[in-house]
């Protein structure tokens, strides 16, 4: 007899809040919050900006809210997650014209391997995706300036690619300054430094042993 995979708990979560979440934007009744934190602010920041307009992050009725917009991929925070009480969940949505073609959390594995998979669509995103991540994360600079800075040469088409990876890790980021701030917590940290050790190694399976092995060790 086959045993029956285990749902991971972000399964659960989706499962959970996907049909919400899909009808909050199939009806348009989403919180517009587009380009309001356009520039990341500092990690320990974090906090006291999401509790501004119009994300208002402690009211933990059930909202929508979206972030990012680039067309055809598009990035939303869900509230209330279910860490601390400035929690959010993290879903993009991919649009074929006018039809939602796939609604996701994504996971750490997700984005790794996008960031992964890019690195093997030009020679500069290999060279320079990693520097691009630390200094969109750790130094919080703009997104259009990283693009000038290091992929302006590249042609539109994988620079939307670049924007999708980005602005999604961008808000997984930002949750993790939110639930665990600085300085007495890594926060966004610990979320960059995965894309560290996976340029060095290059494979999320070598990641994952590395990881285990840290928390075994403490």
């Amino acid at each position: 007899m086959s045993s029956v995979p285990r749902k991971s708990k972000l399964q659960k979560t989706m499962e959970k809040y996907r049909p919400q979440v899909e009808q909050a934007i199939l009806s348009g009744k989403v919180v517009d919050a587009i380009g309001i934190l356009d520039k990341m602010p500092p990690p320990e920041k974090v906090r006291e900006e999401l509790c501004k307009p119009p994300f208002n992050i402690t009211n933990r009725s059930f909202r929508v809210i979206l972030v990012e917009d680039l067309g055809d991929y598009k990035v939303y925070i869900q509230v209330p997650g279910d860490k601390t009480e400035y929690d959010f969940f993290v879903w993009y949505a991919i649009f074929r014209g006018n039809r939602l073609d796939e609604l996701k959390i994504p996971s750490h594995d997700d984005l790794g391997n996008m960031f992964i998979e890019l690195k093997k669509l030009s020679p500069i995103l290999d060279e320079y995706l990693v520097n691009a991540t630390i200094r969109f994360i750790r130094d919080r600079m703009g997104i259009n300036d990283i693009i000038r800075r290091y992929f302006a040469s590249l042609p539109n088409e994988l620079i939307h690619e670049v924007k999708k990876f980005l602005l999604t890790l961008k808000w997984v980021a930002l949750q993790e300054d939110a639930n665990y701030p600085p300085p007495e917590n890594l926060g966004s940290l610990y979320t960059l430094s995965v894309y560290a050790l996976l340029e060095i190694f290059g494979d999320l399976s070598v990641l994952r042993k590395i990881i285990r092995f840290g928390r075994a060790r403490c």
